[in-house]
């Protein structure tokens, strides 16, 4: 099923309410202080889901756990195994949010970090990654080996001139060269 149906909702101050809700999507439940937010929210659906999640137990298992009332609708469809978090907040920091006390914003930022699509603030050109052939390795001192220089090449694009890109590479902390020609410049990293 691909909606929360929910039929006759009355619950509270919520008066035969009828609403299809769509699943796997996130919902934002918004209006005036006492028009049903929470009757909906959190004494209707989340009750059902959690009512519903709580029958699948052994009755053992049940005992230990906190009953909720059946809400009042005459039906509700579709309605999965829910959580809920209450509207009180008991860390009182300013940093402190939804996000940060249910752990969720730290998968979001896995999400986002896997998912997104990096982009140069600039122009707006994706950017991509270079790969081990795109770098170069040159010894810099030939009587030993342990010293060595990572390059990095940079195209030139033609609206640009090399003194404009290498006084842009040095704001980005890029303070030595190694080749430069009319189309590229080869960064020491």
């Amino acid at each position: 099923m691909k909606t929360i149906s929910l039929r006759g909702a009355r619950t509270h101050n919520l008066k035969n309410i009828d609403i299809d809700l769509p699943r796997d999507q996130f919902i934002v439940i918004t209006g005036l202080s006492g028009s049903g937010k929470s009757s909906l929210a959190f004494d209707t659906i989340y009750a059902e889901g959690q009512r519903r999640y709580v029958e699948t137990f052994s009755p053992y298992a049940r005992q230990f756990l906190d009953r909720m009332d059946k809400p009042k609708a005459e039906r509700i469809d579709g309605i999965p195994p829910a959580i809920a978090i209450d509207q009180t907040n008991p860390v009182r920091t300013s940093r402190s949010t939804v996000g940060t006390m249910t752990e969720l914003n730290d998968h979001l930022k896995l999400l986002f970090a896997r998912a997104a699509h990096l982009h140069c603030p600039d122009c707006g050109k994706p950017v991509e990654r270079d790969s081990p052939d795109q770098l170069a390795i040159t010894q810099l001192d030939k009587s030993t080996s342990s010293h060595a220089m990572v390059t990095f090449t940079i195209q030139i694009p033609e609206n640009f001139t090399k003194e404009e890109i290498e006084t842009w590479l040095q704001r980005q902390g890029y303070t030595r060269t190694h080749k430069i020609n009319k189309k590229s410049i080869e960064v020491i990293q």
